[in-house]
């Protein structure tokens, strides 16, 4: 092979190359569109049972190279006559399930909880609704856009042997004080 020809690979190998490095970073940044809403940095404000959270902040944001989107909470709650104050943190990863490409989330905290969830996208809010299980409670956690830059969360529980009725626990407003 000659050196132009050479020159014709090398420089078509980098074309191509570069096309499907700026399609990847497309559908990188295409996975997540529903949820840009939410990115940044957050200040909550509101509260409800087990008591109204003092400070509160929270980050969202994509991670592992754009294959997941990780929450990260930390919550401030007074102390009440029933109990003394403590913080709440916690990190929720938002994926899409390779078996069959749905959306589904997994929640931690510093409590030891563990939730597993299925994650719905309707154009102005995402739901994170729990499983049913016959001995566990049922969890459904509802952000919506209410502004440019603000938020609301909605956190409700259901008992096992209703698991479609859920009450409010808690509910947030978050004003967005940061872009990630």
């Amino acid at each position: 092979m000659g050196r132009s020809s050479r020159l014709l690979v090398m420089f078509a190998a980098i074309l191509m190359g570069s096309s499907l490095l700026a399609r990847a970073q497309q559908t990188q940044s295409n996975r997540w569109r529903d949820f840009e809403f939410l990115f940044g940095e957050w200040s909550w404000s509101g509260g409800g049972q087990p008591g109204q959270v003092t400070s509160g902040t929270c980050t969202f944001k994509p991670d592992l190279n754009g294959t997941v989107l990780r929450r990260s909470v930390h919550l401030e709650y007074p102390a009440s006559k029933q109990r003394a104050a403590f913080a709440h943190d916690d990190l929720l990863y938002i994926y899409r399930d390779s078996a069959d490409g749905a959306l589904r989330a997994i929640f931690f905290d510093n409590e030891d909880h563990v939730i597993r969830y299925t994650v719905t996208v309707a154009s102005d809010s995402i739901q994170f609704l729990s499983d049913a299980a016959p001995s566990g409670t049922r969890a459904r956690m509802t952000y919506t856009r209410i502004g440019p830059d603000s938020v609301s969360e909605r956190f409700e529980l259901a008992p096992p042997t209703k698991p479609n009725q859920f009450t409010t626990y808690v509910e947030f407003t978050a004003k967005r004080t940061g872009n990630e």
